[in-house]
């Protein structure tokens, strides 16, 4: 049977994404690496399988116990994720975004963090990268804050089938930026050089790939799309 995760609960079946089916040709040619859109919400309490899936691997990180007395920042926080984020006793947990929408979440612009050098032991930036204007400039920042020894948590979309990044030299407009890169307010579809955009602002390590943080983990039972790999990278 179908067990969630985060909030523990069996439950008959996951909720297919409602716009499923609108996926554009473009983006299935290209084997985007993202959500499954089939099993993509739980029905208990509505986390998508992202959520799932990265409750998942941070558990198989250790990272939950970690993150006891820890200095975490959290951009674009996940509502499901940042109350068991929060569980944990982080000593510091901010939380922010460029349109708040909670009265405790900060305005935050991942290219312009308002902090000081090494402020965080854990930066959980996902689903960011895609949208800004910069990622070079963002993942800089995010190394800024960090401490030396401190990891980024970025999950983002990408094409294992690209061998370069995707974008434009403009704004794309929201038809093209539906078909080429899968929502209207994407700017780019990374490809196989995205773990260079993480070196080059100084992080280390590879994405990890689900058969290697979760050999045991099924799929289907568990509603999250095995092709999605943690990135994970150190400072």
């Amino acid at each position: 049977m179908p067990h969630c995760v985060v909030c523990g609960q069996d439950v008959a079946a996951w909720t297919p994404h409602p716009h499923q089916h609108q996926r554009s040709a473009f983006m299935q040619r290209m084997q985007t690496v993202g959500s499954d859109l089939a099993v993509f919400g739980c029905p208990a309490c509505g986390c998508t399988d992202r959520d799932r899936h990265l409750w998942l691997y941070l558990n198989a990180a250790g990272l939950p116990q970690q993150m006891r007395g820890a200095r975490i920042l959290h951009l674009a926080p996940e509502a499901r994720l940042e109350t068991l984020i929060a569980a944990c006793e982080p000593a510091t947990y901010v939380r922010g975004d460029l349109n708040p929408q909670r009265p405790h979440h900060q305005r935050l612009d991942a290219q312009a963090l308002p902090f000081g050098d090494g402020t965080f032991d854990l930066v959980i930036c996902n689903h960011v990268l895609e949208h800004v204007q910069d990622p070079a400039i963002a993942l800089r920042e995010c190394r800024r804050v960090l401490a030396e020894g401190g990891m980024l948590i970025a999950q983002t979309p990408y094409s294992p089938l690209l061998k370069h990044t995707f974008e434009l030299t403009e704004w794309p407009d929201a038809a093209f930026a539906t078909l080429f890169f899968g929502q209207a307010d994407h700017v780019r579809l990374f490809g196989q050089d995205i773990a260079g955009y993480f070196h080059a602002a100084g992080f280390k390590g590879q994405p990890y790939a689900h058969a290697e943080l979760l050999p045991q983990a099924d799929p289907a039972q568990l509603g999250v799309n095995a092709r999605e790999p943690l990135f994970a990278f150190s400072a």
